[in-house]
């Protein structure tokens, strides 16, 4: 017997009562007003929140650090019986059956019925890097290369390539796609989606995306901005910063993820969405494709049928690790 805690938990691969210590303080220190380090539970109560064997719920300030840790779920939830299959666990989490009329209303009914397209950004070698490639007498077939793999050291021809990050995020919302719905599902570059513009999708990657840039460029109003500064040493930074003011920066110890829902064209074509995952950090895009699997349900609980963008946090050991640091809410289509 475990509770959905436990569960949750070795999810993250948090399986030890210091790694959930550490993962527990850094939430505390989130919360408004913050908790200080060290009020995370001792080893023997730790325990017993895993094996429920425990009366009542724990301290309100325990229950405020667990909803931060696990958006989208109660502290009744939470200390559920993870094989007792009780109701107030998140359909979208279990599989269970009444999650079709949730999804529709998230993903949007062109989705839901024609399918969607999970785009990735495709990048090719920049221009001054190729021209002295060619100067130096070497090739673009000899630019990448496996070491030490079953070949040996071997070069690869790759014409272009694909962020490792950007990718883990797709494959965490592909996954969470084929578990749970029958949706059909293709893959394709952003450059293909652009050129086409005529269908629901779910991109993945920031600036480096041209789905984002092209809602960026042609929203009037747009629910955020990314922008690029460069320091004096030559190093180049992006900026998040929403429509309500509020602004963002990745660092060290956090990465920031965006999850963004979007009309591109709310009157004509009112059931199709648009959704942006990307971040600013090695695991903001990663993180974000994970929170939008795990806790969609809990976005469109709060977000209704309004274009929104949530920022999530993101611990920079594990794309797991994450929290909603703010939720925007846009207008109605037509509003």
């Amino acid at each position: 017997m475990a509770t959905v805690l436990k569960m949750l938990l070795a999810e993250r691969h948090l399986k030890s009562h210091h790694d959930f210590l550490a993962a527990y303080d850094r939430c505390a220190a989130r919360l408004d007003p913050p908790i200080p380090p060290g009020h995370g539970p001792a080893k023997a109560q730790y325990y017993q929140w895993l094996s429920g064997r425990m009366i009542g719920l724990p301290r309100d300030y325990h229950c405020r650090v667990l909803e931060r840790m696990f958006p989208g779920w109660t502290v009744e939830g939470l200390f559920q019986m993870a094989n007792s299959a009780p109701v107030d666990i998140p359909s979208h989490e279990t599989g269970f059956s009444g999650v079709e009329a949730s999804l529709e209303a998230f993903l949007g009914a062109e989705m839901i019925t024609n399918g969607t397209t999970l785009v990735y950004s495709a990048f090719e070698l920049a221009r001054p890097a190729a021209q002295a490639l060619r100067a130096a007498g070497i090739g673009q077939q000899r630019v990448f290369q496996k070491h030490g793999g079953a070949f040996g050291n071997r070069y690869v021809d790759l014409p272009s390539v694909v962020a490792e990050n950007d990718l883990r995020g797709l494959l965490y919302v592909l996954s969470f796609l084929q578990r749970h719905t029958s949706i059909p599902v293709d893959v394709r570059s952003d450059r293909d989606l652009v050129a086409r513009r005529d269908r629901p999708c779910i991109s993945f990657g920031l600036t480096g995306n041209d789905c984002l840039r092209l809602y960026l460029d042609t929203v009037e109003r747009p629910l955020f901005t990314v922008r690029d500064s460069v320091a004096e040493d030559g190093f180049r930074s992006v900026h998040l910063r929403l429509a309500d003011g509020s602004g963002y920066d990745s660092d060290d110890d956090r990465n920031i993820g965006v999850v963004a829902r979007v009309r591109p064209s709310p009157d004509r074509h009112p059931g199709r969405y648009w959704m942006h995952c990307g971040g600013l950090g090695p695991r903001g895009t990663a993180g974000a494709g994970w929170y939008l699997a795990h806790s969609w349900g809990a976005l469109q609980q709060r977000a209704g049928d309004h274009d929104f963008v949530a920022v999530i946090g993101v611990d920079q050991y594990s794309d797991h690790t994450v929290s909603l640091e703010h939720l925007l809410i846009g207008p109605t289509s037509g509003e």
